[in-house]
């Protein structure tokens, strides 16, 4: 029961975005703006804190696993804000290149994720 749980709580977010990936192929536009990219980047911030709360909820992560990984969300959460000041500013090549590396880890804490 413990499993079905999880897959119906904790696989939502991957479920979101992997539906994101199938528009791709399909032919549904993906964020092609800066701002869409940024909105797409809070959306995997939030299925991330969401997705490890649900794992340590169900047992699928150590308190101290969920601690880390809020800490390293909190980093990307940061870098996001400053794309978004950056933007604000009309400074394009530093909002993107924050908007890149916050981007990077979110996606690597949702393949830790995936592999828990």
């Amino acid at each position: 029961m413990r499993h079905a749980k999880f897959f119906l709580l904790g696989a939502a977010p991957f479920v979101l975005l992997y539906m994101l990936s199938a528009c791709a192929l399909l032919g549904v536009p993906q964020p092609q703006s800066i701002n869409e990219r940024l909105a797409l980047a809070y959306a995997s911030h939030t299925a991330v804190l969401e997705s490890a709360t649900n794992s340590v909820n169900s047992g699928d992560l150590t308190a101290a696993e969920g601690e880390q990984i809020e800490k390293l969300a909190d980093e990307s959460r940061v870098l996001l804000d400053g794309t978004r000041a950056a933007i604000a500013g009309g400074d394009t090549s530093t909002a993107a290149g924050k908007l890149q590396l916050g981007m990077s880890i979110l996606t690597e804490l949702q393949l830790y994720l995936r592999s828990r």
